[in-house]
């Protein structure tokens, strides 16, 4: 289980866990020592990524009206500065796009399926059978495979869906080509 300090990290992490294209995350990986200009400072960054293609992604997580304050604002400049002249990539992240409609809303409803890995899934050849390369509506989905197990398959990246719409029973869900879904939700 990853701590969080916060409500609004909390949903991160639902961001962090339903993007196929995270590896993995752990809460506060290091110390990053960085100058304000007239001394030396520590920052943890609230997460470590590690993304599907092997890059480490440092985030922070913080409310829109903190980094509108001037002396906030100029802190993270700076530290994005530091992870900048070490070629490292550092994000922040807000609630205007951890919360944003209906994506985050959508997440809530595929992250209970996706946390209970005993549900048993389709085998990818019945799946490829049902959907014949063909575009599927979640109504035909969840009739056929399942609501539960179509839920965790848009989860774990193997059905895609566009989150950024309103899930409804004409939804378009489609099977994934390819490798790997490497997408990432923020």
């Amino acid at each position: 289980m990853v701590a969080w300090e916060s409500l609004l990290e909390k949903d991160a992490l639902l961001l962090l866990e339903l993007s196929p294209g995270v590896v993995s995350y752990r809460e506060q990986p290091t110390v990053i020592q960085y100058s304000d200009g007239i001394q030396v400072r520590e920052y943890y960054p609230d997460f470590e990524l590690v993304l599907a293609d092997g890059s480490i992604v440092h985030l922070e997580v913080k409310p829109s009206e903190e980094l509108a304050k001037p002396k906030i604002r100029s802190k993270y400049e700076q530290i994005a500065a530091h992870y900048r002249a070490r070629q490292f990539t550092f994000r922040i992240i807000t609630e205007l796009e951890i919360r944003r409609e209906p994506r985050f809303s959508n997440l809530e409803l595929i992250a209970y399926p996706h946390s209970h890995a005993w549900l048993s899934l389709p085998a990818h050849d019945v799946l490829v059978d049902f959907f014949h390369g063909h575009v599927r509506s979640l109504r035909d989905c969840d009739r056929d495979l399942g609501a539960a197990s179509t839920r965790r398959l848009i989860a774990n990246g193997k059905l895609v869906c566009d989150l950024d719409q309103p899930l409804t029973a004409n939804t378009p869900v489609s099977l994934f080509q390819g490798e790997q879904n490497a997408s990432i939700l923020l």
